[in-house]
């Protein structure tokens, strides 16, 4: 990247089930008492190295839910949760799945 560019994400705050829209890059889930589930979309559609960061903001006692769409998986799973407070997990198409690169 040259100098003085940097990555730009723009946040948005979500409060129920959600289906990741392709312009998404950053969610920032608030659970409550329930979980929360995130559906991403098929992973080819998205391009490989598409990536979006999803964080769990509060200290509710639901999960935040990462679904993958029907026949793909994110690190060989169908889904991977989030459960604590600011817990994240960077997603990364590889254009037949998901990686979940965690952060905390």
């Amino acid at each position: 990247m040259p100098a003085g560019q940097y990555i730009r994400f723009s946040p948005k705050a979500i409060n129920s089930d959600y289906s990741v829209m392709f312009e998404d890059d950053c969610l920032l889930v608030t659970t409550g008492s329930t979980n929360k589930t995130i559906s991403l979309p098929k992973a080819a559609k998205a391009r490989a190295g598409k990536a979006i960061l999803i964080q769990k903001v509060d200290s509710g006692a639901g999960a935040v839910v990462i679904s993958a769409a029907s026949g793909e998986s994110i690190d060989g799973a169908s889904s991977v949760n989030i459960t604590a407070q600011y817990a994240k997990k960077l997603l990364i198409s590889t254009g037949t799945g998901w990686l979940a690169i965690s952060s905390s």
